[in-house]
């Protein structure tokens, strides 16, 4: 009983400490200004100024800054090689179809990569057209 307890303690440490380092590294709230309609996951976005910011259950949330439109998604961490002043933003694009694929924050090397939604899955599966992508700057 005693192994099981200790077993028990060290992959609880383990796990805290994996978890730590990300969320500290989180830089707060990102504002950007983006010049097309696009999808977060299932939910269509129209062009205009939004805030990206964590969400007590451990998702992000976009909003306009007109508070009319919001979406709460899950995102996975991902590490990059190089850090940016600003955070940035990358789209895919399926036609005219545009899809906010991954976030990267400013003054860090850890952004996050967003879960596809039905649309953009199915427009990968017929191959609609190639994947293009657009980068669009925090401010």
């Amino acid at each position: 009983m005693k192994k099981n307890l200790a077993g028990v303690a060290v992959m609880m440490l383990l796990v805290s400490g994996a978890v730590v380092p990300v969320m500290a590294q989180y830089s707060g709230p990102m504002k950007v200004t983006v010049p097309f309609d696009f999808v977060v996951e299932n939910a269509r976005m129209h062009a205009g100024d939004y805030t990206i910011q964590r969400v007590a259950n451990g998702g992000l949330r976009i909003q306009s800054n007109d508070g009319r439109t919001t979406a709460t998604f899950i995102a996975i961490t991902k590490q990059n090689k190089a850090t940016s002043a600003q955070a940035h933003f990358i789209f895919h694009r399926y036609g005219s179809e545009y899809f906010l694929a991954t976030i990267w924050t400013p003054g860090l090397d850890v952004g996050w990569e967003l879960l596809q939604g039905k649309l953009e899955m199915e427009l990968a599966r017929k191959g609609t057209s190639p994947v293009q992508t657009a980068m669009v700057m925090g401010h």
